[in-house]
């Protein structure tokens, strides 16, 4: 599985190398009517590409606190279970064998 990340990772690198080499040329952002900043369009496009990236790590982040939370739930839910099959084993009166009466 580290191979095909490896893969992955390279085939992104080389293709926004390949992006910032060809669009080198400056562009403006304007935010509505409050400013404008003048950058390299691979500036843009990057900060782009991270700000996405950032985003999808949060979402992952989020959904395996919430899934690690649930499992904890789980098995503390089991363990009482447990427990309480334990301690009512352990109280159950003992019949008497068919014999003996």
């Amino acid at each position: 599985m580290s191979i095909v990340r490896f893969i992955i990772v390279a085939i992104v690198f080389i293709g926004l190398l390949f992006l910032s080499l060809a669009n080198a040329d400056t562009v403006t952002l304007r935010f509505f009517n409050l400013g404008q900043l003048q950058a390299p369009l691979i500036f843009v496009v990057l900060c782009a590409f991270a700000i996405g990236v950032a985003l999808g790590l949060a979402a992952g982040v989020l959904r395996t606190a919430r899934v690690k939370r649930e499992l904890k739930q789980l098995r503390r839910e089991v363990r009482e279970r447990e427990e309480f099959a334990r301690t009512t084993a352990m109280r159950a009166p003992t019949t008497p064998p068919l014999d003996a009466v």
